[in-house]
């Protein structure tokens, strides 16, 4: 039991750990001193985590967490052996990871007005797969980035960040 809870106590620190890494929060650059664009070295040098990217597997194109990343719900999308995305998300856990937020302080469980109040012009789409969802957009002002979150017609279930194309692509590499 005493092992239990020290183990528990162990996990709970390591995420706002995690969070205090990244205080300005997520953009279209990157989060952090992690930047869009980055060779995957410098990122797992910044991360100080192994991200294990295969440049082989699915043409070069792999989204990857690691043990230290996924209890913030983050995970990068690495093309060709630079980074081009990263994503916020649940990965199916029932709590909410609310360590990571935007720059404008938007984060998962954040409702769609938030969003749109954080980001003026940002653009409403619903989304393919089911249209009670809705995918926002909100592109840098030189439309090279930008971040994406996805509601579920109401609050923020996942985002990403990062260039285009790779933010465009709903479902990672795929």
């Amino acid at each position: 039991m005493k092992r239990a809870l020290v183990l528990s106590m162990v996990l709970t620190a390591a995420v706002p750990a995690l969070a205090d890494e990244f205080p300005n929060g997520l953009s279209p650059d990157g989060i952090g001193d992690v930047k869009i664009g980055m060779p995957v070295d410098k990122v797992e040098l910044l991360l100080r985590d192994k991200l294990g990217y295969n440049q082989f597997i699915s043409r070069g194109c792999s989204t990857l967490t690691t043990k230290k990343l996924e209890p913030s719900g983050l995970s990068v999308m690495i093309e060709s052996k630079f980074l081009t995305r990263i994503n916020v998300d649940y990965f199916g856990k029932s709590a909410i990871p609310e360590t990571i937020k935007t720059t404008t302080g938007v984060g998962l469980g954040s409702t769609e007005a938030d969003v749109m109040k954080a980001y003026p012009g940002a653009r409403v789409k619903a989304n393919p797969s089911d249209p009670t969802w809705h995918t926002i957009i909100a592109d840098a002002p030189d439309h090279t980035k930008g971040i994406v979150f996805e509601t579920n017609g109401k609050t923020v279930k996942s985002m990403r960040a990062g260039a285009y194309p790779a933010i465009a692509y709903p479902n990672g590499c795929d």
